[in-house]
């Protein structure tokens, strides 16, 4: 199989594609092409690499990048040149992007919908949860002991599950053992606009689906935080404290959610995170590199502020300064080299900078869903994993 067609087919479990997507004019050829042909192109794509990846304000010169693409697209060749030499000359004595600011984190509580059977584990009690975020109704999962402690405050886990097709339904039995069982509550979102689970089970006769649309790591971290808030308010759970483990889509959510949610975030454990550096992804797609952020041409479809802006609030670089959390991340080895990887280095070099808490695993043999399987790689994390909380957020 060919490498780029192997990251496209291995990424669309962490960014998908959905009905509804546009593309920005100018694009429409940009996902089946391997390299930038044209020579005036590329130069200004090179050029462009540094200063977006710094959060320097490039949008005068990367205007006149899809305004080169547009008249390539209409066979305008030399009118394309011209705009992209014209951008290329733009990129002297740039300004810094100012920081994103956020709002509040929102409040919320639960409503039960459903307890659900979990095969094997009677001892934990899987309820079906739903929650108000703004004006959109949330689904998720709490995972509790069902013989709980009378008046013990359990710690809390927070869960981001892979892709954006819904929680995985067999990791529920997983998230059973290995924490449930151990002593923790966990809640698991199904994030906005998915389904509640891959494989729908219907609950009170109805398959539940997210209000919403996919914002791909924007307002998922609003829905995290506010099921946060809900389940801090549950009688049985210890409050103002959690941890994190997700994967892949998840997990790139999951260290958002822990960075705005600052001391009360105790550890997180991320399972090769999506986009913890978007200005990479984003550039990445810019020079024809593999396709690992499959609704990029959709979020290019508005104007080129909004989009440096976006690419800010969705970075993990750009909110290291927020952590508090000690950190644990994973990446698969098998495809090492990927932007995975490289935004990976970008945010390590971020955190010795900082003087953040955090070990970095490079799993020998790891595919980017290894953590899905139970395989030679997902044991050796999992060890990693259990002496991690084990030491940094032991159950009380």
């Amino acid at each position: 199989m060919h490498f780029r067609h192997f990251f496209m087919l291995m990424i669309f479990v962490g960014a998908a594609l959905f009905a509804g997507d546009t593309v920005r004019p100018g694009l429409e050829r940009m996902s089946w092409e391997y390299r930038i042909s044209d020579p005036d192109e590329e130069a200004l794509v090179m050029a462009l690499k540094d200063p977006l990846l710094a959060e320097m304000d490039v949008k005068d010169a990367l205007q006149d990048w899809f305004s080169g693409r547009i008249l390539d697209t209409q066979n305008k060749q030399q009118a394309a040149r011209e705009k992209w030499q014209e951008g290329l000359r733009k990129l002297d004595s740039l300004s810094k992007l100012p920081p994103f600011r956020y709002s509040a984190p929102p409040k919320a509580e639960f409503t039960v919908l459903e307890e659900l059977k979990l095969r094997n584990f009677p001892d934990v009690k899987l309820e079906v949860v739903a929650w108000q975020v703004a004006n959109l109704r949330q689904y998720g999962l709490l995972l509790a002991p069902r013989q709980k402690i009378p008046g013990h405050k359990y710690r809390l886990v927070l869960y981001g599950h892979g892709a954006a097709f819904g929680i995985p339904n067999s990791f529920c039995s997983w998230l059973a053992e290995h924490f449930v069982q151990k002593g923790y509550v966990v809640i698991a979102p199904a994030l906005r606009g998915e389904p509640l689970f891959q494989m729908q089970i219907p609950i009170n006769g109805k398959e539940l689906v997210s209000d919403g649309e996919i914002e791909n790591l924007a307002g998922e971290i609003d829905d995290c935080l506010a099921m946060l808030d809900a389940a801090w308010k549950l009688p049985f759970v210890k409050a103002g404290e959690f941890a994190m483990i997700g994967h892949s889509f998840g997990a790139g959510v999951g260290l958002l959610t822990v960075a705005r949610a600052g001391s009360a975030a105790k550890i997180a454990v991320s399972y090769d995170a999506w986009l913890v550096n978007p200005q990479r992804y984003y550039w990445d797609r810019m020079r024809r590199g593999a396709n690992n952020w499959l609704s990029w041409e959709d979020f290019c479809n508005q104007p080129v502020a909004d989009q440096l802006r976006g690419l800010q609030q969705r970075s993990l670089l750009h909110n290291v300064d927020k952590l508090e959390a000690r950190l644990l991340l994973f990446m698969g080895g098998a495809y090492d080299g990927s932007v995975f990887h490289q935004s990976h280095a970008d945010l390590i070099k971020k955190l010795q900078e900082s003087g953040k808490k955090f070990h970095y695993e490079l799993v020998p043999n790891g595919d980017h869903n290894f953590v899905l399987r139970d395989g030679a790689p997902a044991r050796h994390a999992l060890k990693i994993q259990q002496k991690f909380f084990a030491e940094y957020y032991p159950p009380e």
